[in-house]
C-alpha cells in the first residue's frame, strides 16, 4: 500500500476512535520515509542580536519593532552568550515581589536569579545565560522535539561557535505542513476543474 494512502488511513482510524476512546489505538506522526528535512531549510539566517550592555527598554522596544517574542544575545565576537525571552521581560514587569528565599538549593537559586531580572537594567543581567542550542545540520525532527519538551518558542541555530540562525514555533509548523502537503494524494491538494460544454 502506498505510503501516502496508509498515512490517511491512519488519520482516519485515528478520527472514528479518539472520540470514543474505542479499543483501536493507533500512532500518528508525520511520514518518516520522506528526505530527512534540516534546521537550515527553515530557520531564520542571520538574525538580529542584541549585546550584553543594551538597555533592556532599548531590547523590549527592538523585539516589538521585529515583532518577535525574543532575541539572542551575542558577545562582540559574536559568540552567543544568552537569550532573552518575553518571559525574561515579565520578571522586569513585576517591578517588585516578595521572593521566599527558601527551599531546595535549585530553588532559591531561581528566586535569585528572579531577583536580578526584576532589577536588571542591562540586557546581560536579565538574559537567561547558555541557552540550549542546535546546529544547521539538525533534522527538524530532532529540533522540534526539543522545543516541545523545553517548551521552548525560540532555538538559537549555531555552528562551530557562531549563531547563524533562529528556528521558530512557525518555523516548525511550517515543516509540518509541506511535509503532510508532500503525502497527500493529487486529487486532494489540487482539486480539479472540469470543463462544461453548454453548447
Amino acid at each position: 500500500m502506498p505510503l501516502a494512502t496508509t498515512w490517511l488511513l491512519t488519520l482516519a482510524l485515528l478520527k472514528s476512535t479518539v472520540y470514543g476512546f474505542g479499543a483501536s489505538r493507533v500512532f500518528v506522526g508525520t511520514p518518516v520515509k520522506q528526505a530527512q528535512r534540516l534546521v537550515s531549510e527553515y530557520m531564520a539566517p542571520n538574525p538580529r542580536t542584541l549585546s550584553v550592555s543594551t538597555p533592556i527598554d532599548d531590547a523590549i522596544v527592538d523585539l516589538l519593532g521585529l515583532g518577535v517574542s525574543g532575541a539572542p544575545v551575542v558577545d562582540n565576537s559574536g559568540n552567543l552568550v544568552g537569550f532573552v525571552s518575553a518571559s525574561d521581560i515579565l520578571h522586569k514587569e513585576e517591578t517588585g515581589t516578595l521572593l521566599p528565599m527558601e527551599g531546595s538549593a535549585e530553588d532559591v537559586e531561581a528566586y535569585i536569579n528572579s531577583a536580578k531580572k526584576i532589577i536588571a537594567q542591562k540586557v546581560g543581567d536579565m538574559m537567561t545565560p547558555n541557552p540550549l542550542t542546535v546546529e544547521s545540520n539538525t533534522s527538524m525532527r530532532s529540533a522540534a522535539a526539543i522545543m516541545a519538551k523545553e517548551k521552548l518558542h525560540r532555538l538559537p541555530v549555531v555552528d562551530d561557535g557562531k549563531l547563524v540562525g533562529v528556528l521558530s514555533c512557525f518555523d516548525v509548523m511550517k515543516d509540518v505542513i509541506s511535509t503532510a502537503t508532500a503525502f497527500l494524494p493529487e486529487s486532494l491538494d489540487e482539486p480539479s476543474v472540469q470543463d462544461s460544454d453548454n453548447d
